[in-house]
């Protein structure tokens, strides 16, 4: 029966990139003139994926309650890049 626990070098590995997540640029945030706004954070391993969850947790979290209209990984790989437009609700 395999072993179903996290070892310890797993739990460290996940720890850090749960870090490097959370860590992101959140000062390039420029506003554009209008109710909508773009960020380009850094993050680690910039997928599709990856990049709609940053620009989810900066819509909700940073910008209060904002809603993303397009995210895209502008740059790949390892301390990627991501786009994200988001628009304040009316």
């Amino acid at each position: 029966m395999p072993n179903k626990k996290m070892n310890a070098k797993q739990a460290t590995v996940l720890c850090l990139l749960l870090v490097l997540m959370l860590h992101a640029d959140h000062a390039s945030a420029v506003s554009t003139g209008t109710k909508c706004f773009y960020s380009k954070p850094w993050i680690p391993f910039c997928k599709a994926w990856s990049c709609k969850a940053e620009c989810w947790m900066e819509a909700k979290g940073l910008f209060l309650g904002a809603t993303v209209k397009e995210h895209k990984c502008i740059k790949g790989g390892f301390k990627g890049r991501c786009y994200c437009l988001m628009c304040n609700n009316p």
